[in-house]
């Protein structure tokens, strides 16, 4: 058995590679609905100078049993290594998924990083998971868990209605909401992007020392055509402040095209100097509300968050988010 570096450019690879990860990833997980192979390539193939991405497979012969995948942040958290590490279902237990973790770590210490961070997705009861054992075999420990709820669609109007009334005393008079598709307009793109960089260092992560991340409007505009290229739809409300016309709360939901029952909940944030006004649960009704008006299809929103963030947790219940699994987060120091 060995590795050797997957070339994003040759489609039959790519084909290999898609296979072995959405087996992985399905892996008595029924309710898992990946994107189509199309929109990830478009994803594998961009060049994003803010994070480097590279894709490892482990062989037995001629037979790709496993991937690992690599991001290296270059513009912030230039210290970290995320990474994953999927191995086809008939073949665990062979030493595939080992020789990855040693690949990645291998390439860790020659970028001069010095922690590496991943995460696994297990059962709600998962004390003593196979995942959990091998991560804590390579000397990975546990850093912070997020509990991934999903919540069936549609949503009843009359309680995002009750929801929404209930939050608008709040900050009325004070904010508007307003909702785009494909990204928020240009002149709001700079304020959005500054809250949105808050989002690693505010939100919950236990033990793993993030720093505040680095999107810029450019490469928020550049992400913004990857999204056009994959099929995406990125459905975004924003709370503007009346004063000052800056953007201080935001919601996203993603559409991937090659699954067309699943929406993502990306982030959510309200900026610290404007919380305790209910705009949090304000954009994410709103973003909800629009969702369900334009695309009846999707049957399901996926979130996680960290059972610490009991704001946003009880946002989430309120709204009828149900705990499907768990997704613990390991690090570990070179």
């Amino acid at each position: 058995m060995d590795t050797s570096l997957i070339d994003v450019h040759d489609d039959d690879m790519c084909a290999r590679v898609y296979d072995v990860i959405t087996a992985s990833k399905a892996h008595e997980r029924p309710w898992n609905e990946p994107p189509s192979l199309a929109e990830t390539l478009v994803e594998w193939r961009h060049v994003d100078e803010a994070q480097r991405m590279e894709m490892w497979g482990a062989w037995d012969g001629d037979e790709l049993v496993g991937v690992g995948t690599i991001w290296l942040p270059m513009t912030d958290n230039t210290s970290m290594v995320w990474h994953d590490v999927q191995v086809d279902p008939p073949h665990r237990g062979r030493g595939a998924g080992s020789m990855l973790v040693d690949r990645i770590v291998a390439r860790a210490r020659e970028e001069s990083r010095r922690t590496l961070v991943t995460d696994l997705h297990v059962p709600a009861d998962s004390d003593g998971h196979p995942y959990r054992r091998f991560a804590e075999k390579h000397g990975y420990h546990l850093s912070n868990t997020e509990i991934m709820r999903h919540l069936a669609l549609p949503v009843d109007d009359e309680l995002l209605t009750r929801h929404a009334e209930n939050a608008r005393p709040r900050w009325t008079g004070a904010y508007r909401l307003e909702t785009y598709v494909g990204g928020v307009p240009e002149p709001l793109q700079e304020s959005l992007c500054a809250v949105m960089n808050q989002l690693a260092v505010d939100a919950p992560t236990g033990d793993i020392e993030f720093e505040e991340e680095s999107l810029t409007p450019a490469r928020y505009r550049e992400y913004l055509e990857v999204f056009e290229k994959q099929g995406r739809v990125r459905l975004t409300t924003v709370a503007i402040e009346e004063s000052s016309g800056d953007v201080v709360a935001y919601t996203d939901l993603m559409l991937p095209s090659g699954a067309p029952s699943v929406a993502w909940q990306w982030g959510t944030l309200v900026h610290k100097a404007h919380r305790g006004r209910r705009l949090g649960m304000a954009v994410k009704v709103e973003n909800l509300r629009r969702m369900q008006a334009d695309h009846p299809e999707r049957k399901r929103v996926v979130t996680g968050n960290d059972d610490t963030n009991t704001w946003m947790v009880s946002i989430n219940e309120d709204l009828g988010f149900r705990i499907v699994e768990l997704c613990p987060a390991y690090q570990r120091k070179l």
